[in-house]
């Protein structure tokens, strides 16, 4: 089949009807594509599968920009305007019309199609691309349509990315994976222990002398040569390149970074030296889209300072030059506060070669990598769904029918605890049900484009609109934007049958429909700060200072204290309000230092206390009030002995290294300070607590008898001779140790092995000093045992040394 002249020259090219092929002949009907950088997959196969497939094709890209630019491009290929055979649909923005047969999509608005038709009929092809970023929308989309292939014999799915683990994902879709390689130009990797602003500076200062010392009579014709190979570098590749203005463009791993290095470098760099830009999610689209578009000849040379935004499948004009931080920010949610946390990571090797690849486009290249050659990058970026907020995602699974996680085959399914956290969220919110079932007003919330937070804000009325878009990722968008995505909001609550007229309510009355959890109390005040508790116990600081009780929607969860990024204050009257009815009341038993027993009575929302008062105690509370203290202090407060603590490191030895029992034994010791009534209180029975007490419950709790069986306290060597070991921590792990004089280790040719982990020997010498530490017998023997044995021999020549015999 013949392509358009202007794709001829792609990579991919020569692949596309073999590719199409092979889709169509899958037993599964998926295939998974990897094409190299530059090598054409995002423009040329959808040429390809629009002329192999009659049936509507709709492409997901994760990245508005990157979804414009694809169907845009595709259409100047097709020789159209975007918007008749090829077309797009974001949020707020769509151009398609009844003509349109490939329909370029971002990732929300393929997910909600499927919701609200399973099976995606009239739709023969979906293509996902640029996969690698493994976002929880295509993770959740891969599922859904795996589902639905499974019931349409006429649906066919690619799945492609230019890095990604093929083996792993073409096993869990039964398919053929394919690879075609790019037309990537030679990149040459550069290793730097610079800063982002001192790379910048001196590869702009090395074009300026490189340029200069080409500028004389003798090298006219040389400049002259060079420069027309700039403008035919993407027919043809080459080893040197000097550019009138080449762009570089430097991955940085957020918003705070990108402001930082662009004010640093404008104090250094003037306006006619280069052109300072910004490239990341809260840039304005028609400044993103300038970004793209070609060079002006009149312009200085750009440097782009980007998020990861950069990776995927745009092409970047003009860029030859990449400089990489190494670093990007993921937002991960602390499952256990119900708050999310932002980290800088380091990238993946994959991430670093879609990066690197960015420079070599469209001819030869550089990629300045700010770290060490020597430095080991872990192979992917760890996917969306282990690490991010589900609430979404479960709400979407009810409406889809699947109420626990094994409803649905997941590539990487999302963790126990997680899915558990938005389930309790959404049940607060009245969203699904106890069983996991979507309830009227889940309905309700899922036909609005929101979180499901935000959509319990707006399904307080049309008065909360002006409040969802405030606390919105569209709050920074421009004035017309925000119009619009306000006025859609309103459109669609208008068709929401079951609204109500509600007494008029304030801001703080719409939040906490939506974030319930995010009330908060101040417990410390300051001029410049103040710190507020939130009821699930976290603490976190807020700039500047507020009333005693507030809203916050934004809170990053911090390591040991978090970090309020918006709020809304709440007077007093209003959160005892709204509190009348939420809260519990709890009584707390403590012994204090002097082990006396104080007894409270707590009014509590969450692990938020409203109020406190102090009861009579009794001789009776003493179990309780040790369980209390447990809870509290910690099992550090208890007299363990070193009994106790042996025991302990056995049981998490035996944890790490079981194959089936640890999970269970795994649980009950993470929650051994919570959970002090189940397994100490009935060894509290005359008032009386010591060392013994202690150890008898928790191998009763931990089932000691197992752990004896696999982490014993002694061990029998090869020798036959059996000696006692201890268990030491090493790092996060727990190791078996052994200290024993050389000679009584004579006769073992291999380590003696608990669990399957080599036991840890500390060799000493007849005079019990230290010869040696090794967890490598066999080794030993041949190697640093020699040189010792010399030694040894003239100490102590009555002594026996043959290893071989044991005494």
């Amino acid at each position: 089949m013949t392509y358009p002249q202007i794709i001829n020259k792609l990579p991919i090219v020569s692949h596309l009807d073999e590719i199409c092929a092979k889709l169509v002949g899958s037993p599964s009907r998926f295939l998974v594509l990897t094409a190299q950088t530059a090598a054409g997959k995002s423009t040329a196969l959808p040429v390809a599968l629009l002329r192999h497939f009659s049936g509507k094709i709709v492409m997901l890209e994760p990245r508005r920009l990157a979804a414009v630019a694809i169907a845009t491009r595709v259409a100047e290929i097709l020789g159209e305007d975007v918007g008749k055979t090829v077309g797009y649909t974001l949020h707020l923005e769509s151009k398609k019309s009844k003509e349109t047969r490939l329909e370029v999509v971002t990732e929300a608005i393929l997910t909600r199609r499927l919701l609200s038709d399973a099976l995606l009929e009239g739709v023969q092809v979906v293509v996902l691309d640029e996969f690698h970023e493994r976002s929880i929308h295509s993770d959740f989309a891969l599922a859904l349509l795996k589902e639905a292939a499974s019931v349409r014999d006429d649906l066919f799915v690619v799945v492609m990315s230019a890095t990604m683990d093929t083996k792993k994902l073409s096993e869990f879709l039964s398919c053929e994976a394919v690879e075609v390689e790019g037309r990537q130009f030679p990149v040459e990797i550069e290793y730097s222990g610079e800063s982002v602003e001192e790379a910048v500076e001196r590869l702009l200062k090395n074009r300026e002398s490189n340029k200069r010392s080409l500028v004389n009579p003798q090298n006219t014709n040389n400049v002259e040569k060079l420069l027309t190979n700039e403008r035919s570098a993407v027919d043809k590749p080459t080893e040197k390149f000097i550019e009138r203005r080449d762009t570089i463009l430097v991955f940085l791993p957020g918003i705070f970074e990108i402001s930082r290095t662009k004010r640093n470098l404008e104090a250094k760099i003037s306006p006619d030296e280069a052109e300072i830009l910004t490239l990341h999610s809260s840039v304005p689209t028609n400044e993103q889209r300038k970004i793209l578009s070609p060079v002006p000849e009149e312009s200085p040379r750009r440097v782009i300072l980007s998020s990861a935004i950069a990776e995927t499948s745009l092409t970047v004009p003009g860029v030859t030059t990449v400089v990489d931080s190494g670093f990007s920010r993921q937002s991960r949610m602390d499952f256990r506060l119900g708050m999310p946390r932002l980290e800088t990571v380091r990238e993946s090797l994959f991430s670093a070669e879609q990066r690197s690849g960015r420079a070599g486009r469209t001819q030869a290249g550089k990629c300045v990598r700010l770290w060490g050659k020597s430095e080991n990058l872990r192979l992917e970026t760890e996917c969306e769904i282990r690490r991010t907020d589900l609430s979404a995602l479960v709400l979407e699974c009810a409406k889809w029918g699947a109420g626990s996680i094994d409803s649905l085959e997941w590539l990487t399914p999302p963790s126990e605890s997680a899915w558990k956290t938005a389930k309790n969220l959404l049940e607060k919110l009245g969203c699904i049900d106890p069983d996991g079932k979507i309830t009227r007003r889940g309905e309700d919330a899922l036909s609005l484009p929101l979180h499901p937070r935000l959509a319990c804000v707006a399904l307080c009325g049309e008065e909360s609109v002006e409040t969802v878009v405030k606390f919105s990722e569209h709050s920074r968008d421009s004035e017309k934007m925000k119009k619009a995505f306000a006025d859609e909001i309103r459109r669609k609550l208008s068709k929401i049958k079951n609204q109500k007229e509600r007494k008029k309510l304030t801001v703080a009355d719409f939040l906490l429909a939506g974030f319930p959890d995010r009330i908060a109390r101040r417990v410390e005040e300051g001029r410049e700060k103040s710190v507020y508790q939130f009821p699930s116990g976290r603490k976190a600081v807020l700039e500047g200072r507020a009333g005693e009780w507030i809203v916050a929607p934004e809170v990053d969860a911090g390591e040991e204290t978090g970090k309020i990024r918006s709020f809304e204050e709440i007077s007093s009257e209003k959160a005892e309000e709204w509190l009348s009815g939420r809260t519990e009341k709890q009584t707390n038993v403590i012994l204090d230092e002097n082990f006396k027993i104080r007894k409270t009575e707590r009014t509590l929302y969450g692990n938020l206390v409203i109020e406190e008062k102090k009861l009579n105690a009794e001789v009776d509370d003493f179990p309780n009030a040790v369980c209390g203290s447990v809870r509290k202090f910690g099992l550090k407060w208890l007299p363990l002995g070193n009994r106790a603590e042996e025991f302990l490191l056995r049981a998490e030895f035996f944890v790490q290294n079981s194959k089936s029992d640890g999970e269970q034994v795994s649980v009950k010791i993470e929650n051994l300070q919570n959970t002090a009534e189940e397994w100490l209180l009935p060894f509290l029975g005359d008032g009386k607590i010591d060392e013994n007490r202690v150890l008898d419950a928790l191998r009763w709790h931990l089932d000691g008898r197992k752990i004896d069986e696999n982490a014993p306290k002694e061990i029998e060597l090869p020798n036959g001779r059996k000696r006692k070991i201890s268990y030491e921590r090493e790092g996060e792990r727990v190791r078996p140790t052994l200290e024993i004089i050389i000679q009584q280790i004579f006769g073992c040719t291999s380590t003696p092995r608990v669990m399957g982990v080599p036991v840890l020997l500390r060799l000493l010498s007849p005079a019990r000093r230290p010869l040696q530490v090794t967890q490598d017998l066999e080794h030993f023997w041949t190697g640093a045992w020699i040189e010792i044995c010399k030694e040894m021999k003239g100490r102590y020549p009555k002594h026996n040394w043959d290893w071989r015999q044991s005494e």
